[in-house]
């Protein structure tokens, strides 16, 4: 079933939204009072996915108060400058697909009188290829934290001056704070659970399957292999990880570690 905007596509997303236990937002271009109008009173949406561009946020494309507010609801705001896929993933199982960006034209919320032609349909059951692309999207995302923001802020006022002359540019961001996330530790139980369910993931639960997911993605290890192949590249991914470096770094020094100082 294809959704048209204009006639079913809004109630359908809306329904979709509703419905889902856990929704990740992709989207290229975001403005707020469309964004709000579709999950102003939602508790299950887990993260925002943006691409916000310099270009996108200086013509109006996608608008910055957008972190703020999903900020005063502790919902985490990602970039991705690569980002062009319009998709709401439910626990990354379903998906309601569109290329449909949240704005009023393209959603008609709220009601815009020219509103663009576009289309959407739910595609159930995903695959593990479709959930690893996803996946594969979210690790190389950046999270827009206080920090990442302000310096974004201030260098679209730096760079507003060159946009009428089409110049090329991007944001230039420190953002080594992300490689410290608890999203850059690995999720698997051990290396042997990784292993087996990586070759038979019909006896994983859910639980398993999105932990190995996770630690493909954030070692770049992609599906097909054999074990032996998967093990030296795991081994050398793990070490080469700016957490693990610093970590064995502090080690070194401390000589010891204790549990409550290895968990700060």
């Amino acid at each position: 079933m294809i959704y048209k905007n204009g006639i079913d596509l809004q109630p359908k997303l809306v329904e979709f939204i509703n419905s889902s236990n856990s929704i990740y937002i992709f989207s290229a271009y975001i403005k707020l009072e469309t964004l709000k109008k579709i999950i102003e009173n939602k508790t299950n949406v887990e993260a925002v996915f943006v691409r916000w561009e310099p270009k996108d946020l200086i013509v109006g494309s996608s608008d910055l108060e957008v972190y703020s507010f999903l900020r005063e609801k502790n919902i985490p705001l990602f970039r991705n400058s690569r980002l062009h896929l319009k998709a709401y993933l439910d626990d990354y199982k379903r998906c309601f697909l569109t290329s449909a960006n949240i704005s009023s034209r393209a959603l008609n919320i709220p009601e815009f009188v020219k509103y663009n032609y576009e289309i959407g349909t739910v595609v159930e059951n995903l695959n593990i290829e479709d959930r690893l692309y996803f996946n594969m999207i979210e690790s190389e995302s950046l999270l827009i934290t206080d920090n990442v923001y302000n310096q974004i802020c201030q260098q679209l006022l730096d760079i507003k001056s060159e946009f009428l002359n089409e110049i090329e540019f991007d944001f230039l961001l420190d953002s080594s704070d992300n490689n410290f996330l608890i999203s850059s530790l690995p999720m698997s139980v051990s290396v042997e659970k990784l292993c087996e369910i990586y070759e038979n993931r019909e006896l994983a639960t859910d639980i398993e399957l999105n932990c190995m997911l996770h630690d493909l993605v954030l070692y770049k290890i992609p599906l097909g292999l054999s074990k032996t192949i998967i093990l030296k590249k795991l081994k050398t991914a793990f070490f080469d990880h700016p957490f693990i470096i610093a970590f064995l770094e502090n080690l070194s020094l401390t000589k010891e570690i204790y549990f409550g100082k290895a968990k700060e």
